[in-house]
């Protein structure tokens, strides 16, 4: 994946926004994998003289989710949405004393038999978070 923001934003049919451009920067020129929270965001952007308003901010990640540029991880932490740059299917470790995710790769987990959907869905992905202390 390149490394330049704009071309991310083009690619994923993002307009180019400067709080787009300026998440963009921070999430994926480094070419780190990342568990990010708003907050967290918005924290690093004003430290590095970028201020976005946090509003902005969940906005713009939520169109980097649409976008299929992020993923967003539910359930670790009640309340909280947390942001992976990791796209592919994956699980996570969730460690309660650091209150940080680490990836486990998909293969790493055999699940033997999942329920049934309820009537009228379909099964399109299984991801696991596993607590640890």
């Amino acid at each position: 994946m390149t490394r330049d923001p704009l071309i991310i934003l083009r690619s994923a049919g993002l307009r180019a926004t400067q709080p787009r451009v300026s998440v963009a920067e921070l999430l994926f020129c480094d070419g780190k994998d990342r568990h990010v929270t708003a907050e967290w965001v918005a924290e690093r952007l004003d430290a590095a003289g970028k201020s976005v308003v946090l509003a902005s901010v969940y906005n713009t990640l939520h169109a980097f989710v649409e976008a299929n540029l992020l993923r967003e991880v539910r359930g670790a932490e009640r309340g909280v949405i947390i942001f992976d740059t990791n796209t592919v299917p994956h699980h996570h470790f969730y460690h309660e004393k650091t209150r940080k995710l680490t990836d486990i790769p998909a293969d790493a987990v055999k699940v033997l038999k999942l329920p049934t959907a309820p009537k009228g869905a379909k099964t399109v992905g299984c991801e696991m978070i596993i607590r640890v202390r």
